[in-house]
């Protein structure tokens, strides 16, 4: 898998967000980053519904932007969106990042990014250690660092990525595991319960208190 591939904009995309799991993810901020003012989703794609959402219900001031994807990256912008298109992994372009309370990373979790065959939580690229090092460890970020695997994401995923940011930042504890179910699609279609994703929220401040939750709508 090409590392720094992107979308085939002939083909439908895959969205892992809706309204529902936007919900959750704001309840939790409220929760647990109840003073938070800037939010960065990297990755993240048309990231419009997530800053409407934090603007609306949190009151933030500032938010960024970042995909590799020029195309993406011209429509975020084109919304209104401060938008940064740079490969995820470079330091210099991720310095932008530094001064965010709370960091989104959620590189696409599917082949192709359209869901037909879902990555194993190693082959997710960019991969999970190499943005957790560089950003906690090359640039020492202080904020919430939130990583979002595959549903898939098992245990053994979640102690091996904490043995990593342990190493580069002792401090950094893992505060919560959090599983996002949703029982209406990326196109607004009703389902059954289903997960969406697996959230690892990173954080200096909050304890390595290794919290399990489910949310569903």
């Amino acid at each position: 898998m090409n590392t720094h591939r992107t979308p085939d904009h002939s083909r439908a995309s895959f969205a892992r967000t809706n309204e529902r799991t936007i919900a959750q993810r704001v309840a939790l901020l409220r929760e647990l980053a109840p003073g938070v003012r800037s939010i960065a989703e990297v990755c993240g794609g048309d990231c419009s519904a997530q800053a409407a959402a934090y603007r609306q219900e949190l009151g933030i001031e500032r938010f960024v932007a970042v995909d590799v994807d020029p195309a993406i990256a011209a429509a975020n912008a084109q919304r209104g969106l401060h938008t940064v298109c740079a490969d995820a992994l470079d330091p210099v372009a991720m310095r932008v990042l530094v001064g965010c309370d709370v960091v989104f990373f959620g590189p696409p979790l599917s082949e192709d990014c359209d869901g037909h065959r879902l990555l194993a939580f190693e082959e997710v690229r960019p991969g999970f250690a190499a943005f957790a090092t560089m950003l906690l460890g090359e640039l020492r970020y202080d904020g919430l660092l939130v990583c979002i695997g595959p549903r898939t994401t098992g245990m053994g995923d979640v102690q091996k990525l904490h043995a990593v940011v342990q190493a580069v930042r002792a401090e950094v504890g893992l505060a919560l595991v959090h599983h996002s179910f949703s029982s209406v699609t990326g196109r607004g279609e009703r389902t059954e319960p289903r997960r969406k994703y697996v959230e690892l929220w990173f954080s200096a401040k909050l304890g390595d208190r290794w919290v399990v939750r489910e949310s569903v709508d």
